[in-house]
């Protein structure tokens, strides 16, 4: 069966790395000094396979990611194992806009990514009342397999595997795990901020999954995977790695960016890369929070990225271009953005809850030209003038916190928070600083010492230092889920649908650096924690459900499961 329900119990170990002091960061400070060279490792990025360089591969694949869900009113058998669309090619044809090459399985027992949409749009027709996401970006089986055997000392080498709380907790008895196929429809397009437009060239890569390559099961390779390791690639595959794809018969498909996979997610429709909630042909996609606030709904998005990053901007906003960062802002916040000046649609109400980083960080060049000709010079994510008119202390309809130099950023929150939840009012959260534009990392033994990943162009780069003020200003991903949680149940009788994003896990593939990912994801289980403490203490599993799960992977392989899990 493609979906378990989950029989085992909550796993209470710390965050402690399993094997005593630090080895993963002197593992990845070793490889990262030393990338070229041919030697054996624990683990390594790309299609070079064991004994060669460190790393051929810095951005994202095209594995299968798993999806954990929690809640008697999620049925995720719904749309797997025989009733997977990839078994039938009229299905497959409908969720891609045309049939792609080797990608029907009669025996396929994953879902899509669209299909999430209908699990969580299923279980609010009959009756949910709290719906939580919890999205670790870039995050696919073997980030998470890396990070419970750090964990836990303990290996696994298929399944669900264990260690982390969103493995073993039952939800008395309604958890269940699955995987999906995260592919776009196109790799390439050709976006217009100022008019809206977009078109898709030619060219562009299709989108697709070819299980005889890229295997059943996130654990399991097909019969050419091992001849065609580059076909995890896609769009970024190397002549090497294309030849290896043409010489046993297939084809390569695209792999997604987080933009349209949270969209999908969330909407149930494909599109192409680097769009929010636009299909291939232009149109505007309705999302699922946009469903729930027609039926008053209280919304919101957390995430340890800035706040109008991808995948919490796919929640509720449409731009052609995900990088329209200033309009992204707007949408989200309930102010005038292009879209609507220029597609004659409604302004939208805005979210209840909008919290994560980006603070301090101005446009440069290059980033301003990305925001259209209404980008405003200064604050890239959100324009200064926006942010004073969203504040309740000028008239707008946000409780603001923000990082302030020698201020406590969890009691700042905190007290936010309370304001916004007594007064029935929304709440921004804009936390970071210029230079950091994630929150910090709690990296794989519990420290804030982040190891180095790959810098820009293949080279060596610099760890990250975070001085103590950082641990003091900047909140957790998880004090931020609290806070969120307690301004949208402030109102028992309103139902709420929150997202929440450990962004960061992707920040720290896109480097190569496990130590940093490893510490995203255990910061990103104690969000989890959050959301369980809190329907254990306020709800039940009945009229709450939690759906657990990623944009895409990367390409993290594991040469030696002991070395990491701190056996000899």
């Amino acid at each position: 069966m493609f979906v378990t329900t989950v029989a085992a119990g909550v796993l209470l170990a710390g965050n402690a790395l399993a094997g005593g002091p630090d080895r993963l960061k002197s593992m990845q400070t070793e490889y990262v000094r030393n990338p070229n060279q041919k030697a054996p490792r624990a683990y390594h990025f790309g299609s070079q396979g064991p004994g060669g360089i460190f790393t051929n591969h810095g951005s994202h694949t095209n594995r299968l990611v798993p999806v954990y869900t929690f809640g008697r009113k999620v049925d995720l058998a719904s749309v797997s194992g025989v009733h997977s669309r990839y078994r039938d090619p009229r299905r497959v044809e409908k969720a891609y806009g045309f049939l792609p090459a080797n990608t029907v399985n009669p025996e396929a027992e994953y879902a899509d990514q669209s299909d999430l949409y209908k699990i969580q749009k299923d279980a609010i027709d009959r009756g949910l009342k709290h719906l939580f996401i919890v999205w670790f970006d870039g995050t696919d089986w073997q980030t998470q397999q890396a990070a419970a055997v750090v964990k836990t000392g303990r290996i696994y080498t298929e399944g669900k595997g264990s260690g982390l709380i969103f493995q073993d907790y039952t939800a008395q008895g309604s958890a269940q795990y699955g995987y999906v196929v995260t592919s776009p429809t196109h790799d390439q397009n050709r976006p217009n901020v100022d008019t809206q437009t977009v078109q898709i060239p030619k060219a562009s890569l299709g989108g697709g999954y070819d299980a005889l390559i890229a295997g059943p099961s996130p654990w399991q390779l097909g019969r050419f995977g091992n001849q065609a390791p580059g076909y995890f690639k896609g769009q970024s595959a190397s002549p090497g790695d294309r030849r290896g794809v043409e010489k046993v018969g297939r084809v390569l498909h695209a792999y997604t960016d987080s933009s349209q996979s949270a969209g999908e997610m969330i909407s149930g429709v494909k599109s192409y890369n680097n769009g929010l909630n636009v299909a291939d042909d232009g149109r505007l996609i309705p999302t699922l929070f946009h469903e729930l606030e027609q039926k008053s709904w209280k919304l919101g998005t957390v995430t340890s990225v800035p706040f109008d990053h991808a995948s919490p901007a796919g929640m509720y906003a449409q731009n052609v271009y995900r990088d329209d960062y200033q309009d992204l802002a707007r949408e989200m916040l309930g102010l005038k953005s292009i879209v609507q000046e220029v597609r004659g649609v409604a302004s939208k109400r805005g979210l209840d809850v909008v919290m994560g980083t980006g603070y301090g960080i101005n446009t440069s060049e290059r980033s301003l030209a990305a925001q259209g000709k209404n980008g405003v010079p200064g604050s890239l994510y959100i324009t200064a003038a926006d942010l004073k008119s969203i504040d309740v202390r000028h008239g707008g309809q946000y409780v603001v916190v923000h990082t302030e130099a020698g201020k406590n950023g969890s009691l700042a929150l905190q007290g936010a928070a309370v304001q916004a939840a007594r007064a029935s009012q929304r709440l921004f959260g804009f936390f970071g600083r210029d230079g950091l534009d994630h929150l910090p990392y709690q990296t794989a033994d519990g420290g804030y010492d982040p190891a180095p990943g790959m810098g820009r162009g293949g080279k060596p780069g610099e760890a990250e230092v975070y001085a103590p003020a950082d641990r003091l200003e900047q909140p957790t991903l998880a004090q931020m889920s609290r806070a969120a949680i307690q301004v949208l149940a402030a109102n028992p009788d309103q139902p709420f649908a929150l997202f929440i994003e450990a962004g960061d896990v992707d920040f720290a593939l896109h480097a190569n650096n496990l130590d940093n990912a490893i510490g995203a994801v255990l910061s990103g289980e104690e969000a989890v924690r959050v959301v369980i403490d809190w329907v254990e203490q306020h709800s039940n599993w009945d009229e709450s459900a939690l759906i657990v799960s990623s944009d895409h992977g990367h390409y993290l392989v594991i040469d030696n499961l002991a070395a990491l899990a701190g056996k000899k």
